[in-house]
C-alpha cells in the first residue's frame, strides 16, 4: 500500500490521512504506517499540556516529534497549538513520511513542517548541530520501551524545556519480567494491586537519573496511564546543582504480599521484616517517590480541556482526569485498591467518596488517584484502614 490509499480521518480539528486498516483493526498495523486511534485521548491531553506550557512562553517556540508514525501528534500541534514557530516531524518509515506531508498540505501547514526520515537518535542530536538550537518541546512515543532514546532526548532539549515520553512495555514495567525491567530502566517493580504507579514512577526514576548525568534536573509536570501505555511530561532545566540533588526523590517501595503493607523507604538496608504481620518485605526501585503532578500546570490544561474534543466539558473525561489530579495525594507513591480492603474485610467494596471521607474524619490524608478509577491514596497504613473501615 502507498500513501494514495490512505483515507482522511479528523481528531481534534486536525484532518490525518491514515491507513484504512488502522481503523478497522483491534490492533493497528505498523505497515505501511502508523496510527494509532484508541491514543485519540492521549493526544487530545498532549495538545493541552503543550498550550499550558507555551503560554507565558513567547513565539519562537520549536516541537519535534521524534518517532511520529503518520504525524497525527506533531500535525495537530502545528494546527491546534498557536505560537509554536516550527514543527519537526521524523520517523523512520519513509510512506509514513510521506503520509505526514500530504496531511500537512490539507490542512494548509506545509510551511509550518519540516520533515525527515532519520534514525531516531541522530535526529534528536544532530539537530543542534545543524540549527544551532535545540528543540522547545520534544515527544518520545516509540513502539515498546523508551530507555534506548532517553540520553539523547535530553541532549536534543532546550533548557526549561518540555520532553513528553510514552512507554507501552507496561508488563514489563509492571512486573511481569523484572529481569528486563532491571536491565532497561535500572529498577525492580512490583507485581501487585499498584503496579502500574510503580511503573510510572521507574520510568520517572531513570529520566531523572540520566538527566543528573548530564548535569540537567527534571521537574514532573503531569503523567496519565491508560490501556497499555505510561505517559511523563518533565520540564527540563540546566543546573548542577539541583543535579546533584537527584537523590532525593529517588528512593524504594517496601511491600508485603503477606497483609498489604506498604511504605516508603529513601535508602536500601533497613529491616526487610514488615512491621504489622511479621512477613518478608519485597523491594521495588529505584524509583521516583516525591510529587508527580505541578497543580498550577494542570490547572492551565484544564482551561484548554475545550469543546474541540467533547461536546459537553462537564462530562469530558479529559478535563475529569485533570480534577482528579490537582486533588490528588502525589507525594505518596503507591495507592490502595477499594476491593483490595473489602477482599480484607471480608465485605462489598465502599464507596470511594466514603472511603475518603472516613479516612479523613480520622485525621489522615486521603484522595482518589487518578491512576485507578477504583483506588484512592491515603497515608494511613493498611491496618489502619481497614480499623476505620470494619
Amino acid at each position: 500500500m502507498t500513501e494514495e490509499k490512505f483515507i482522511e480521518t479528523i481528531e481534534g480539528i486536525t484532518r490525518l490521512l491514515v491507513p484504512p486498516e488502522s481503523l478497522t483493526q483491534r490492533v493497528p498495523p505498523k505497515s505501511p504506517a502508523f496510527f494509532n486511534p484508541l491514543a485519540k485521548v492521549n493526544r487530545n491531553l498532549s495538545i493541552m499540556a503543550y498550550k499550558a506550557f507555551i503560554q507565558d512562553m513567547n513565539s519562537d517556540t520549536t516541537f519535534a516529534d521524534a518517532l511520529c508514525g503518520v504525524g497525527a501528534r506533531g500535525l495537530r500541534v502545528a494546527v491546534e497549538v498557536p505560537g509554536v514557530r516550527q514543527i519537526y516531524l521524523n520517523d523512520i518509515n519513509p510512506i509514513a513520511i510521506n503520509c505526514a506531508k500530504k496531511s500537512a498540505d490539507l490542512n494548509h501547514i506545509i510551511g509550518l513542517c519540516n520533515f525527515s526520515t532519520e534514525d531516531t537518535c541522530k535526529f534528536l542530536v544532530e539537530h543542534s548541530i545543524r540549527n544551532g538550537e535545540r528543540f522547545t518541546m520534544i515527544d518520545l512515543d516509540p513502539f515498546g520501551s523508551p530507555s534506548t532514546y532517553i540520553d539523547c532526548l535530553l541532549r536534543a532539549v532546550q533548557d526549561e524545556g518540555l520532553v513528553s515520553v510514552t512507554a507501552t512495555d507496561t508488563a514489563v514495567l509492571s512486573g511481569v519480567h523484572p529481569e528486563v525491567c532491571f536491565r532497561r530502566y535500572y529498577g525492580r517493580p512490583l507485581n501487585n494491586q499498584f503496579s502500574n504507579e510503580t511503573a510510572v514512577r521507574i520510568l520517572m526514576s531513570l529520566i531523572a537519573l540520566t538527566a543528573s548525568r548530564l548535569g540537567l534536573a527534571i521537574h514532573p509536570l503531569f503523567v496519565h496511564v491508560n490501556l497499555n501505555y505510561i505517559r511523563i511530561y518533565a520540564k527540563i532545566a540546566a543546573s548542577h546543582s539541583k543535579a546533584n540533588k537527584v537523590q532525593q526523590n529517588i528512593g524504594y517501595i517496601q511491600y508485603c504480599y503477606k497483609c498489604g503493607n506498604r511504605n516508603t523507604v529513601r535508602e536500601i538496608g533497613r529491616s526487610e521484616v514488615c512491621n504489622i504481620c511479621g512477613g518478608s518485605f519485597k523491594l521495588s526501585g529505584l524509583l521516583w517517590i516525591e510529587k508527580l503532578f505541578d497543580k498550577e500546570f494542570i490547572e492551565k490544561m484544564s482551561k484548554y480541556a475545550t469543546n474541540n474534543y467533547a461536546s459537553n466539558r462537564r462530562n469530558n473525561l479529559e478535563h475529569l482526569l485533570l480534577r482528579i489530579c490537582i486533588d490528588e495525594i502525589d507525594d505518596i507513591p503507591y495507592y490502595f485498591r477499594s476491593d483490595e480492603v473489602a477482599s480484607k474485610l471480608k465485605k462489598n467494596s465502599f464507596p470511594l467518596l466514603t472511603i475518603i471521607d472516613k479516612l479523613s474524619t480520622a485525621g489522615y490524608r486521603a484522595s482518589k488517584t487518578s491512576l485507578n478509577a477504583g483506588a484512592f491514596k491515603t497515608d494511613a497504613t493498611i491496618d489502619q484502614i481497614l480499623k476505620i473501615l470494619d
